[in-house]
Protein backbone atom coordinates (compact mmCIF):
# COMPACT_ATOMS: atom_id res chain seq x y z
CA UNK A 1 0.00 0.00 0.00
CA UNK A 2 1.36 3.39 -1.01
CA UNK A 3 0.42 6.36 1.14
CA UNK A 4 2.17 9.75 1.28
CA UNK A 5 1.09 13.04 2.76
CA UNK A 6 3.79 15.68 2.50
CA UNK A 7 2.94 19.25 3.47
CA UNK A 8 4.09 22.04 1.18
CA UNK A 9 7.01 24.19 2.23
CA UNK A 10 8.48 27.31 0.71
CA UNK A 11 10.72 25.11 -1.47
CA UNK A 12 8.73 21.90 -1.93
CA UNK A 13 5.24 21.00 -3.17
CA UNK A 14 2.37 19.44 -1.30
CA UNK A 15 2.16 15.78 -2.24
CA UNK A 16 -0.74 13.46 -1.53
CA UNK A 17 -0.69 9.87 -2.70
CA UNK A 18 -3.16 7.16 -1.76
CA UNK A 19 -3.32 3.80 -3.50
CA UNK A 20 -6.52 3.03 -1.56
CA UNK A 21 -8.32 6.15 -2.79
CA UNK A 22 -6.61 6.26 -6.20
CA UNK A 23 -5.27 9.79 -5.73
CA UNK A 24 -1.92 11.37 -6.53
CA UNK A 25 -1.64 15.15 -6.22
CA UNK A 26 1.32 17.51 -6.49
CA UNK A 27 0.82 21.22 -5.95
CA UNK A 28 3.13 24.17 -5.38
CA UNK A 29 6.75 25.03 -6.08
CA UNK A 30 9.71 22.68 -6.34
CA UNK A 31 13.28 23.73 -5.74
CA UNK A 32 14.39 21.60 -2.79
CA UNK A 33 17.97 21.77 -1.59
CA UNK A 34 18.28 17.99 -1.97
CA UNK A 35 16.07 16.79 -4.81
CA UNK A 36 17.01 13.12 -4.32
CA UNK A 37 16.13 13.17 -0.63
CA UNK A 38 12.78 14.87 -1.24
CA UNK A 39 11.63 13.00 -4.35
CA UNK A 40 13.21 9.62 -3.54
CA UNK A 41 10.29 8.59 -1.34
CA UNK A 42 7.79 9.83 -3.93
CA UNK A 43 9.44 7.87 -6.75
CA UNK A 44 9.49 4.70 -4.61
CA UNK A 45 5.80 5.13 -3.71
CA UNK A 46 4.80 5.70 -7.36
CA UNK A 47 6.85 2.69 -8.45
CA UNK A 48 4.89 0.57 -5.95
CA UNK A 49 1.51 1.74 -7.28
CA UNK A 50 1.25 -0.77 -10.12
CA UNK A 51 0.84 -3.59 -7.60
CA UNK A 52 -1.16 -1.71 -4.96
CA UNK A 53 -3.97 0.25 -6.63
CA UNK A 54 -7.42 -0.43 -5.23
CA UNK A 55 -9.15 1.72 -7.87
CA UNK A 56 -8.31 3.85 -10.95
CA UNK A 57 -5.66 6.48 -10.29
CA UNK A 58 -6.43 10.18 -10.67
CA UNK A 59 -3.30 12.30 -10.97
CA UNK A 60 -3.42 16.09 -10.57
CA UNK A 61 -0.26 18.16 -11.02
CA UNK A 62 -0.53 21.90 -10.33
CA UNK A 63 2.97 23.29 -10.13
CA UNK A 64 3.83 26.98 -10.09
CA UNK A 65 7.59 26.56 -10.48
CA UNK A 66 9.89 23.56 -10.98
CA UNK A 67 13.68 23.82 -11.16
CA UNK A 68 15.66 21.67 -13.60
CA UNK A 69 16.66 19.06 -11.00
CA UNK A 70 13.04 18.66 -9.96
CA UNK A 71 12.01 18.22 -13.61
CA UNK A 72 14.34 15.20 -13.80
CA UNK A 73 12.63 13.75 -10.73
CA UNK A 74 9.24 14.42 -12.33
CA UNK A 75 10.32 12.41 -15.38
CA UNK A 76 11.09 9.49 -13.05
CA UNK A 77 7.63 9.88 -11.49
CA UNK A 78 6.02 9.86 -14.93
CA UNK A 79 8.04 6.74 -15.83
CA UNK A 80 6.45 5.13 -12.77
CA UNK A 81 3.01 6.24 -13.95
CA UNK A 82 3.78 4.71 -17.35
CA UNK A 83 4.58 1.43 -15.56
CA UNK A 84 1.20 1.64 -13.82
CA UNK A 85 -0.48 2.01 -17.24
CA UNK A 86 1.55 -0.86 -18.73
CA UNK A 87 0.46 -3.03 -15.81
CA UNK A 88 -3.14 -2.63 -16.96
CA UNK A 89 -4.23 -0.10 -14.36
CA UNK A 90 -6.53 2.75 -15.36
CA UNK A 91 -5.29 6.28 -14.73
CA UNK A 92 -5.95 9.85 -15.77
CA UNK A 93 -3.49 12.73 -15.48
CA UNK A 94 -4.33 16.43 -15.47
CA UNK A 95 -1.48 18.94 -15.68
CA UNK A 96 -2.82 22.26 -14.41
CA UNK A 97 -1.16 25.57 -15.23
CA UNK A 98 -2.13 29.17 -14.61
CA UNK A 99 -3.62 30.93 -17.64
CA UNK A 100 -0.67 33.24 -18.16
CA UNK A 101 2.09 30.70 -17.40
CA UNK A 102 3.53 29.66 -20.76
CA UNK A 103 6.46 27.87 -19.12
CA UNK A 104 4.30 25.47 -17.08
CA UNK A 105 1.98 24.96 -20.06
CA UNK A 106 4.95 24.02 -22.27
CA UNK A 107 6.34 21.72 -19.59
CA UNK A 108 2.99 19.91 -19.41
CA UNK A 109 3.01 19.58 -23.21
CA UNK A 110 6.58 18.22 -23.01
CA UNK A 111 5.45 15.49 -20.61
CA UNK A 112 2.52 14.72 -22.90
CA UNK A 113 4.90 14.40 -25.88
CA UNK A 114 7.45 12.35 -23.94
CA UNK A 115 4.79 9.92 -22.64
CA UNK A 116 2.34 9.65 -25.56
CA UNK A 117 0.59 6.56 -24.15
CA UNK A 118 -0.30 8.27 -20.88
CA UNK A 119 -3.68 10.05 -20.80
CA UNK A 120 -2.35 13.53 -19.98
CA UNK A 121 -4.62 16.55 -20.22
CA UNK A 122 -2.90 19.93 -20.08
CA UNK A 123 -5.41 22.40 -18.70
CA UNK A 124 -5.45 26.09 -17.76
CA UNK A 125 -6.88 26.91 -14.34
Amino acid sequence: MSELNIAATERTPEIQLSSINGIFRMKGESYPEDVSAFYGQVIVAVDQLSNNLAKPLTVDVAMIYINSSSIKAMFRIFEGLEAVRKNGQTLSITWHYQDDDDIMQELGEDFKDRFPDLPIEVQAT
